[in-house]
């Protein structure tokens, strides 16, 4: 007999399936800006993309923890979840933007441009993961 309820099974499957997409795109965003940043920034503005895209990745995996496990619960612990997974994603990835600016380490306005970026293509594939999710588990519900 396992001691791994079906639950906590569903929630780690989920999250896993999620991570992977996200990792996928963002070394997705990478590759396709590689050539470009380096013509327009150099060297600087390459480990900045890298810099950039992995604060926005960083965040988004954190954030889709509260995500995945509200979408095993009710319609308002699911909004709730949903909410808290937004403001957690907000949070840390202005946090980690405005902590690798105060650094100087890298050129400001390639990490900046690539934060927004890579935040903005993790929330679209985030959001279409989420409602995937959702649905399945509305179908296993009924």
């Amino acid at each position: 007999m396992s001691t791994t309820s079906p639950r906590s099974f569903g929630v780690a499957v989920g999250y896993v399936r999620l991570a992977l997409l996200s990792i996928g795109v963002g070394a997705t965003a990478l590759g396709l800006g590689y050539a470009p940043t380096r013509a327009l920034a150099g060297w600087r503005g390459v480990e900045a993309m890298v810099g950039g895209v992995g604060i926005a990745l960083m965040a988004a995996l954190l954030g889709l923890v509260p995500t995945v496990v509200a979408l095993r619960r009710g319609p308002h612990q699911r909004a709730g979840g949903l909410l808290v997974g937004m403001l957690l994603r907000f949070l840390l990835t202005l946090g980690l933007l405005l902590l690798a600016l105060w650094s100087g380490s890298l050129h400001k306005i390639a990490l900046a441009l690539w934060v927004v970026m890579g935040y903005l293509a993790l929330l679209g594939a985030d959001t279409v993961g989420v409602v995937w999710l959702s649905g399945r588990a509305a179908r296993s519900a009924s």
